[in-house]
């Protein structure tokens, strides 16, 4: 009798021991887990700075400071706040974040002007992408003579250098145009539409003359299909060249 009451005896302190270790596994488990990483995460979050209508330097520099991450999203116009300056950013200020986070800012590109370049001493060429470059396209041009300056060159804009003007507007160009005995190499037009003839005309020193248009469904309208010189060969400088140009009924 005595021998059975031992068994039961030891029997239920197994039963409780096991149950001791199980409990002890998913208490361990739960801290590991959930509690622990509560406790070491603490430290890894951080507050989004404000670098509104800051410059993309500083606003970098802040985020920085911030153990995040600047990254720049775009540009858009704005004409309240200076070129280059931070307009958006993504998370807002004052959110809270894990360290090492991307911080997206919008710069902005201004108003939606622009300001006409100094073009004087230029070649044709060279203007164009002095005006491009600040978002403006070269308009007609009006041909000047003065034997003080060299050929080809330009010697002023309309309207002139400085002028702040609505973005993509149409500057004309003086260009300088002394008669010579020069000789240039003729291009071929053929292909191009009127807009490009014009161009490739204009920096290799020829005029474009008479256009003549004629039917042609095959083609896009306002493309060259003639042209009253022959490609190649050469002619005096600022000679005139006439196009026939490609239309629709």
């Amino acid at each position: 009798m005595k021998l059975n009451v031992k068994k039961e005896t030891l029997k239920k302190i197994g039963i409780s021991a096991s149950i001791f270790i199980v409990c002890w596994i998913i208490v361990m488990g739960i801290i590991d887990k959930i509690i622990m990483p509560i406790v070491t995460r603490q430290g890894d979050d951080t507050e989004v700075p404000n670098v509104i209508d800051l410059s993309q330097q500083a606003a970098e520099a802040r985020i920085k400071d911030a153990d995040l991450a600047a990254v720049l999203g775009g540009e858009e116009y704005d004409p309240r706040r200076p070129k280059g300056t931070v307009i958006n950013q993504t998370p807002d200020a004052g959110s809270k974040v894990k360290k090492g986070r991307r911080v997206v800012m919008t710069l902005s590109k201004g108003s939606a002007s622009a300001i006409v370049p100094t073009l004087s001493g230029f070649t044709l060429r060279e203007a164009r992408l002095l005006l491009e470059r600040e978002g403006l396209q070269p308009g007609s041009i009006v041909w000047y003579s003065d034997d003080t300056k060299p050929d080809g060159v330009i010697i002023g804009s309309i309207p002139a250098s400085g002028t702040v003007m609505r973005l993509n507007a149409q500057v004309q160009l003086l260009v300088n145009r002394i008669e010579t005995e020069m000789t240039v190499r003729v291009p071929n037009f053929v292909g191009l539409d009127l807009q490009r003839a014009r161009v490739v005309a204009e920096e290799n020193y020829l005029l474009i003359g008479d256009l003549n248009y004629a039917t042609n469904d095959d083609l896009l309208p306002e493309t060259v299909m003639a042209q009253s010189m022959e490609a190649g060969q050469n002619v005096k400088k600022w000679s005139t060249i006439n196009l026939t140009i490609s239309a629709t009924e």
